[in-house]
């Protein structure tokens, strides 16, 4: 299996664009967000731009053997300053239990020096169960635990990691 994870290019904007219709298909139960009246997920323009327009934001498509796979966002924690956040991962029903999360995932923290961040909301299973696993990692633990800013039930993980 080749992967291949696409650096931050304005070309996949609207690709990943359409394939957060799918990322909030599967979340929307857990969201509880219904589609609009036109039969689409409503999204906001302006914020998903800031993923090719601010800094320390990006958008990256993920490709298994040349085929759209799925994608990662990539942006500023809201409550550690100076750390980045995986903030949405998302990988197409087909391509999953193959380990491409989990390897997506550890490409990013290993080639950043700055600390990462997760937030792992209640109530989420199947990210909870990815996190889980992630953490039963030896390389991977959690060195401090914060309040979703938002208020949601859940946590903001902030990670220790080793990459070797």
């Amino acid at each position: 299996m080749s992967v291949e994870i696409r650096p931050h290019q304005l070309d996949d904007k609207s690709v990943i664009w359409n394939l957060f219709q799918f990322y909030c298909y599967d979340t929307s139960r857990e969201d509880e967000v219904d589609v609009e009246a036109d039969g689409f997920f409503s999204l906001s323009p302006s914020y998903f731009g800031q993923y090719w327009e601010l800094p320390r934001w990006a958008a990256h498509l993920i490709r298994v053997d040349g085929a759209i796979a799925g994608f990662v966002l990539i942006e500023p924690s809201d409550v550690v300053p100076e750390a980045q956040e995986i903030a949405d991962l998302f990988i197409l029903r087909r391509y999953r239990r193959r380990g491409l999360a989990r390897d997506i995932v550890w490409h990013f923290l290993a080639q950043r020096q700055t600390p990462w961040t997760i937030t792992v909301l209640d109530g989420w299973p199947e990210a909870e169960a990815f996190w889980a696993a992630m953490l039963a990692d030896p390389r991977l633990r959690v060195a401090q635990r914060f309040l979703d800013p938002y208020g949601r039930e859940g946590d903001v993980l902030l990670l220790d990691y080793a990459t070797s």
